[in-house]
């Protein structure tokens, strides 16, 4: 998949006669009517320039009833028909299908930046949940690309000939996001906080590329997504199975986890650089402990509750910073009495009654997850979909890296 739009030269759902034929009529009505003016415009100019008309020939004509009834009846009936045709074209966008035993409904999520989707559950009740973040491509440092970006295995799975219905959203501190599939004509606004619906109806099998169409943030131009329209055999033999995709399962290690989460749309893991959220190469920096001190912590949901600002001050607060930031080895400051009442002599939570300060645990990354984060380059929406053995997998990873 390029980062460029595609599908525009495809047709492969039901809607793309009847939309390429409003399309083409609107374009060829305006060309009409843009000649009948500018033509007569342009050859009158020419006729009648200056040097091939005297004053004494310049007549006074008041009024021609058959252009006047031509210009005022013609663009009336031009405009009859953009209405009939844009009508007609945007109900059949807008009817969605009634629902029978063959309708395929998906839950669509579009968050920054990435695009999740969950199916019904089967007739053994299991629920698939899909979707993930667009691998961007790898660039030297010309600006080449050494390395394709891709979806990997995610997509919208989804069987030929079938109504499909969308019911999507977006997390309510997430921003407006539109669900785009050139290759179907299909575009619907995915809004924070409620559910908006569009659907298709697949005629070919194949991979389309889903897209976003509105304006999101920083890695708009990577919120990629795909449809993959399987035959209806194939597609039924996964729904009714426990794959997570029909080309196989994900990849289970924290690389691969942070990745098909979106993790690396926001952080760095490998350099310390600053996406839109703190590098996760380190688990503190000076600063972001500092930041923690001056302005508290009130969001992860700890049993100790909140952290109040101000714990520490001044030199304190600098000494404190430069030891939890250094991994808490050296000699301990006398300050740090102030944070181990909560946080334990050894700064590790007590047994999950406060944060532990060092490296990545899984304890504290499950917080993270469930209850979001509010830090010194923003907030973190929660993640409340993911699994422990997802979070701990994520946590081993993150430490083990930044070791």
């Amino acid at each position: 998949m390029s980062n460029t739009l595609e599908g525009f030269s495809t047709n492969a759902s039901s809607f793309n006669a009847d939309h390429e034929f409003a399309f083409w009529l609107h374009v060829w009505i305006s060309v009409a009517l843009f000649l009948s003016v500018v033509a007569p415009m342009l050859y009158f100019a020419w006729k009648y320039r200056a040097d091939k008309v005297k004053n004494e020939d310049i007549g006074n004509l008041t009024h021609h009833t058959g252009l006047e009834l031509a210009w005022t009846i013609i663009p009336i009936i031009a405009v009859m028909v953009f209405f009939y045709y844009g009508n007609t074209t945007l109900q059949m966008f807008r009817t969605l299908p009634t629902v029978t035993d063959d309708t395929v409904v998906v839950k669509v999520e579009g968050s920054k930046w990435k695009w999740a989707y969950e199916y019904p559950a089967n007739k053994d009740g299991y629920v698939h949940k899909i979707g993930g973040a667009y691998k961007k491509p790898v660039k030297d440092e010309n600006g080449k690309v050494t390395e394709e970006g891709t979806m990997g295995i995610t997509a919208l799975y989804v069987p030929v000939d079938t109504d499909v219905i969308l019911e999507m959203t977006a997390p309510v501190n997430d921003v407006i996001h539109a669900f785009y599939i050139p290759a179907f004509r299909m575009k619907e606004d995915v809004v924070p906080g409620r559910t908006t619906k569009q659907w298709f109806h697949a005629t070919k099998v194949g991979e389309y590329d889903v897209e976003c169409a509105e304006y999101c943030g920083t890695d708009h131009s990577y919120m990629y997504s795909r449809v993959v329209v399987l035959p209806k055999a194939e597609y039924d033999a996964w729904f009714n199975s426990t794959e997570n995709t029909p080309k196989g399962n994900y990849a289970k290690g924290g690389d691969a986890l942070v990745q098909r989460h979106g993790c690396t749309q926001c952080h760095a893991i490998e350099t310390d650089k600053v996406i839109v959220g703190p590098s996760l190469k380190s688990r503190w920096t000076k600063e972001r402990v500092l930041d923690v001190i001056n302005n508290g912590q009130a969001q992860l949901g700890y049993d100790m509750g909140p952290m109040p600002a101000g714990l520490a001050t001044g030199a304190d607060a600098e000494e404190i910073a430069a030891y939890v930031a250094g991994n808490m080895k050296g000699e301990k400051p006398a300050s740090f009495a102030a944070c181990a009442s909560c946080h334990g002599e050894d700064g590790k939570g007590q047994f999950g009654m406060a944060p532990s300060l060092v490296g990545y645990d899984a304890t504290f990354m499950s917080h993270v997850f469930k209850n979001g984060k509010k830090g010194m380059n923003g907030g973190m929406p929660a993640y409340p979909d993911m699994s422990e053995e997802e979070i701990s997998t994520i946590a081993e990873y993150l430490d083990n890296n930044a070791k």
